[in-house]
């Protein structure tokens, strides 16, 4: 009777055929975990530089909204500007890594009652989106500006008297301004955005992206000069300001080891965005 079975030979075959199969399929499933992990961070690397640049190109074309220009341009608001540093719709930093532009951003409220020219009060739906204390700005149907100077329950009281008719239902908008800038977050180098309130000093940048390590600003002003940074000659010529290019470098959350090219092994983009101030086309 014959007995049928494997040899120790044979079985040893066995288990190293077996074992290079696996170790194939283990290096395959490897390579396609790390694939898929880079183009993952890779995706949320772009998305999130495009909704950062995407907001502030909305809010950037939007600069002056509510005739910013007029007020800043003729010192309505005391010669320090809005806040008391902000003199044009458009105002560079010094350094010229951060931005800040004037419009009336947010309609928030709207007139219950008829207000003339020549008065400085204004009866409002709801009073309670501004702050007294004379950091808090108006605009009333987005055709004229004003600073708030008093507020008693949802009656506004104004500095100055208006200089239009308004008439009861017509929109009130919050009128703000609206700070870019590079800083961290939770640890990480971000895009930044605060809206001053309720003044600069005391206002928290909120992060619009992660992960952004570089962002400039360059400014086309209505003669075709262009600057980086900082437009030199003070309000004058900031005042002249048409175009606002944006430029943004993003990176990956991690490194990835495996990149080659002898960098850091962190993946970037950088998107620049050219912004015509809208408002200001006309002037």
């Amino acid at each position: 009777m014959n007995k049928k079975g494997i040899t120790l030979i044979e079985l040893l075959i066995v288990l190293v055929i077996s074992s290079i199969l696996i170790a194939g399929i283990y290096r395959t499933f490897i390579h396609q975990q790390h694939t898929y992990t880079v183009q993952e961070q890779v995706v949320d690397m772009q998305q999130n530089v495009r909704m950062g640049i995407n907001q502030m190109v909305r809010e950037i074309r939007m600069a002056g909204f509510g005739k910013q220009y007029e007020v800043l341009n003729t010192g309505g608001w005391g010669a320090g500007g809005m806040h008391g540093r902000y003199k044009s719709v458009v105002w560079p930093s010094d350094d010229g890594q951060s931005m800040t532009v004037v419009g009336a951003y947010e309609q928030v409220t709207f007139l219950t009652a008829n207000a003339g020219s020549g008065t400085n009060i204004l009866q409002v739906n709801d009073g309670s989106f501004f702050n007294k204390g004379g950091l808090q700005y108006i605009s009333i149907n987005g055709t004229e500006s004003q600073r708030i100077k008093d507020i008693v329950g949802n009656q506004i009281e104004l500095f100055d008297d208006l200089l239009e008719n308004h008439f009861q239902n017509e929109p009130v908008f919050r009128v703000i301004a609206i700070t870019y800038s590079l800083g961290n977050f939770e640890g990480k180098a971000s895009l930044l955005r605060s809206n001053n309130l309720p003044d600069p000093d005391t206002a928290v940048p909120q992060p619009l992206a992660e992960n952004i390590e570089f962002l400039q600003f360059t400014y086309t002003l209505n003669d075709g000069s262009v600057f980086v940074g900082m437009v030199p000659g003070g309000p004058t010529e900031i005042r002249k300001i048409r175009m606002v290019q944006v430029t943004i470098r993003a990176r990956t959350d991690r490194a990835d080891p495996e990149l080659g090219g002898g960098g850091d092994g962190f993946r970037r983009r950088t998107l620049t965005s050219n912004i015509q101030l809208r408002n200001l086309s006309s002037l």
